[in-house]
C-alpha cells in the first residue's frame, strides 16, 4: 500500500478539479444573479461590486488551484508552469460554466432569452430609435445572445480571465529550485 504523500497527481487532473469547481461556481452565481432580482435591478454599483465579488471568488480558487499544483511538486512552480496551469484551468473552467449555461438556456429557462430580448428592446426604444432601426438591432441582439454564441463567449472570456488572474497569483505562488541545489 502506498503512503498519502508517495500519490501525486497530474497537472492535468488537478487543473480539471479546479475548472470543474470554478465552472460551477460561476455557473452558480450566474443563477444566482438571475433569480435574486439583480440582474433586473442593474446599475452601476451594483455592477462594481459584482465585478469585485467575482474577481475575489475567482482569484481565490486560483490561487487555491495553483498552491495545490505546487505542492503536488514538491513546492516548487515556475511562473511558466503557473501560468500554463491558469490557462487550461480557464478552458475547462469556461467549457463546464458555458456548458451549463448552454443546457439551461438551451432546455431548462429558455424564456430568459426573450426577457433579455425584450429589455434590449425597451432600452432601444427609449433611445428614440424608429422601428426599423430597432429591428435591425434585435436582429444582431438575438444572433448574439444565442445558447451557442453564448457558450463561446463564456469561453473566452474565461480563459482570458483566468490567463490575467494567472499573471498575477502565478507570480505570487513562483518559487523554483535554487541553482546552488542538487
Amino acid at each position: 500500500m502506498e503512503k498519502q504523500e508517495d500519490l501525486k497527481l497530474s497537472n492535468s487532473v488537478l487543473a480539471l478539479k479546479w475548472g470543474v469547481i470554478g465552472g460551477i461556481t460561476s455557473f452558480v452565481l450566474t443563477l444566482a444573479t438571475k433569480y435574486s432580482g439583480l440582474e433586473e435591478d442593474f446599475s452601476e454599483t451594483l455592477g462594481w461590486v459584482s465585478f469585485l465579488g467575482t474577481l475575489l471568488i475567482n482569484t481565490t480558487i486560483l490561487y487555491l488551484a495553483l498552491k495545490e499544483v505546487r505542492s503536488n511538486q514538491d513546492d516548487l512552480i515556475s511562473y511558466g508552469q503557473g501560468l500554463g496551469n491558469s490557462l487550461l484551468i480557464g478552458a475547462i473552467w469556461g467549457v463546464v460554466s458555458g456548458g451549463f449555461n448552454y443546457i439551461y438556456l438551451n432546455f431548462i429557462d429558455q424564456g430568459v432569452l426573450q426577457k433579455q430580448m425584450d429589455i434590449a428592446r425597451e432600452k432601444l426604444e427609449s433611445q428614440g430609435l424608429t422601428e426599423s432601426q430597432i429591428e435591425d438591432a434585435e436582429k444582431i441582439t438575438k444572433m448574439m445572445l444565442g445558447p451557442g454564441v453564448q457558450f463561446m463567449i463564456i469561453f473566452f472570456f474565461s480563459v482570458l480571465f483566468t490567463f490575467l488572474l494567472g499573471l498575477i497569483v502565478s507570480a505570487i505562488l513562483r518559487k523554483e529550485k535554487s541553482i546552488f541545489e542538487d
